[in-house]
């Protein structure tokens, strides 16, 4: 059952609240945290406003949410927004709450537009199918990890299936020095040892397990370089569709 001395404390003081910062038209719940735990209608705060949102979802559960008639709900999919306005006020007509721009350097965003997305695509469209892209075979192994019995699964950037072909597109980083990183060498059966190799090395030799493993379980490898298109000085593809095209075409003329 609700609680309906607390549901009119609420009311009161939201009425309170805009009359005191008059100037507001709208206010998130959280920000009436302190006026309701001085109110005694909460004892403290938790998590920035989750006691008054408690409330609210029980309300908005039962459909009684006109028993708070200065709440505005404003929802985003399963997320909903809880704000108050003043008593004069109608609700905004426009999301109060705004959607965050992925950053510049986000990774999703990042990798969406991306070289090997755009090769990707090409390939796509060259063959009439859409790839299982960062398909894992379990065939295809990384090196022991540190605890010298598990393995992880090898991604590769494009498959296939209908024609039983992986492409792989080499970026600049798959030729040059880069960071130094660590992997388990096992030495012999009881023992294991850490040998350091640079990030270059570790692709060369995952990028020659590849090459060995899948025509091995019946699958046709394409490699497509950076270096097959016209590239800038930073190594990226200066993308020509057209062209682009053509040169993808002709890397995969044994499966058109």
């Amino acid at each position: 059952m609700k609680d309906l001395s607390k549901i009119e404390k609420i009311n009161k003081v939201v009425e309170e609240y805009f009359k005191e910062n008059s100037s507001l038209e709208i206010a998130p719940v959280k920000a009436l945290m302190p006026a309701f735990i001085k109110a005694g209608i909460f004892t403290k705060d938790i998590k920035k406003g989750l006691p008054i949102r408690l409330v609210l979802r029980e309300l908005d559960a039962s459909n009684e949410l006109n028993l708070i008639p200065t709440l505005y709900a404003e929802r985003h999919g399963e997320h909903t927004y809880w704000y108050f306005v003043p008593a004069t006020a109608s609700a905004p007509e426009t999301p109060y709450k705004q959607e965050k721009k992925k950053p510049e350097n986000d990774p999703i965003a990042i990798r969406l537009n991306s070289d090997e997305t755009y090769v990707i695509s090409l390939c796509d469209k060259v063959l009439g199918l859409k790839a299982n892209r960062q398909k894992r075979f379990d065939f295809l192994l990384g090196d022991l990890h540190k605890n010298g019995k598990t393995q992880t699964l090898l991604p590769v950037d494009a498959y296939y299936e209908e024609l039983q072909l992986v492409v792989e597109y080499k970026e600049i980083q798959n030729y040059r020095p880069l960071a130094i990183s660590k992997i388990q060498e096992e030495e012999d059966e009881d023992e294991e040892s850490t040998k350091t190799l640079s990030r270059e090395e570790q692709r060369r030799i995952y990028d020659e397990r590849r090459a060995k493993v899948l025509p091995e379980n019946e699958i046709s490898l394409v490699v497509i370089s950076y270096s097959d298109f016209e590239y800038d000085d930073r190594n990226k593809i200066i993308r020509k569709e057209e062209s682009d095209l053509k040169i993808v075409q002709e890397a995969l003329k044994d499966f058109r």
